[in-house]
């Protein structure tokens, strides 16, 4: 095929002069270098409108109550508004800025109140109220007037004071209610303990049980008292005493006096100057044998009651027992010196003289 050369020339130069005219950008200044286009200018934007406010009402808060203890009332500004849950929580929605009142009550606890300034000041309060305790110091005052300490009575003292003490133990007033008991109930055991020591015979078992159960109760309200630790242990062993003379008149078996050695001696470690462990125990050591221990014994009481006829009584008793008849007699003596009315201690003289030789 063939083609005519100066129709190809001519297309050549219509197509370059099309791209020429096409491309302006290309277009060089006389120094023969690349001309740049003028940049174009940025169109304007409408001017922007204001945000339109919204009316957002009044502020509020949420104000949230804490008692202890729960399922208590609230009132704010004397108006009950609520209850506390189980867990002691209440919650009040919209509250408006201000001053407010705010009261809490339940019924056997002293009201409290105080005031809140919505605002200014943290949205959650906490309340803790305090037992009301007066009317049960009246009734524990009545009690302890009329005499009821214990049982089996009901009501009685220490009822209310081992309620209280396990529901408040540091109050003043249980702390108050728990000396005054143990007072009173030390004072209650002291005419037993003496009845046992000067006139033995005297006191029954049952008294001597019922000063005991008085004696542990104060132990409990007093754990530390030395004085009392001393005087439940000696009433322990004065009922094995009584226990192992009541058998042994009685002819049964006799129960081990070891109990009751044990429990004296431990009363005396409480209280080295208890005269009537003293003289408990020296009763013990000389009906199990062991005289010379007991001669020491009624020697300790001798010195701490020196006013006690009985005790010179069993003093001549074991001095005569281990063969001492004059110390014997001199003790009798004694005992007669300030009781004339010993019988025990003439007998006792009379058989020392006679074992003396002198008859």
């Amino acid at each position: 095929m063939f083609f005519d050369k100066s129709l190809v020339a001519r297309f050549a130069s219509s197509l370059v002069l099309s791209f020429v005219l096409l491309t302006p950008c290309f277009g060089q200044d006389p120094s023969g270098r690349p001309t740049e286009t003028a940049p174009t200018k940025p169109t304007k934007k409408p001017p922007r409108k204001p945000p339109v406010k919204s009316d957002p009402g009044p502020v509020t808060v949420t104000l949230t109550i804490l008692t202890d203890p729960p399922q208590s009332e609230v009132f704010i500004n004397g108006d009950k508004r609520g209850v506390t849950n189980a867990e002691g929580k209440v919650q009040f929605d919209r509250l408006s800025l201000g001053h407010y009142s705010i009261e809490v009550r339940k019924d056997g606890y002293s009201p409290m109140l105080r005031g809140f300034q919505a605002g200014s000041e943290a949205p959650t309060l906490k309340f803790t109220l305090a037992a009301n305790l007066d009317s049960s110091v009246k009734e524990f005052d009545s009690l302890i007037a009329a005499g009821k300490l214990t049982g089996p009575e009901s009501p009685n003292a220490i009822a209310i004071v081992n309620d209280l003490t396990g529901k408040f133990p540091d109050r003043p007033e249980v702390v108050r209610m728990r000396g005054v008991l143990a007072t009173k109930l030390i004072e209650s055991i002291t005419p037993t303990i003496n009845t046992t020591a000067t006139n033995w015979r005297a006191a029954t078992r049952d008294e001597i049980s019922r000063a005991l159960d008085a004696a542990t109760n104060a132990l409990v309200l007093k754990k530390d008292d030395t004085r009392i630790q001393s005087e439940v242990a000696y009433l322990k062993g004065a009922l094995a005493l009584r226990d192992w003379q009541s058998a042994n008149e009685s002819g049964q078996a006799q129960s081990d006096l070891a109990g009751a050695r044990a429990e004296f001696e431990n009363a005396l470690r409480f209280a080295p100057s208890f005269a009537a462990a003293q003289y408990q125990l020296g009763v013990v050591l000389q009906s199990m044998g062991e005289i010379g221990e007991a001669e020491a014994a009624f020697v300790k009481v001798t010195q701490l009651e020196p006013r006690w006829a009985h005790t010179f009584v069993a003093l001549g008793s074991a001095y005569q027992a281990g063969g001492k008849y004059k110390e014997a007699i001199d003790a009798y003596r004694r005992a007669i010196e300030l009781d004339s009315k010993q019988a025990k201690a003439y007998a006792g003289l009379g058989l020392a003289r006679f074992m003396k030789g002198d008859k």
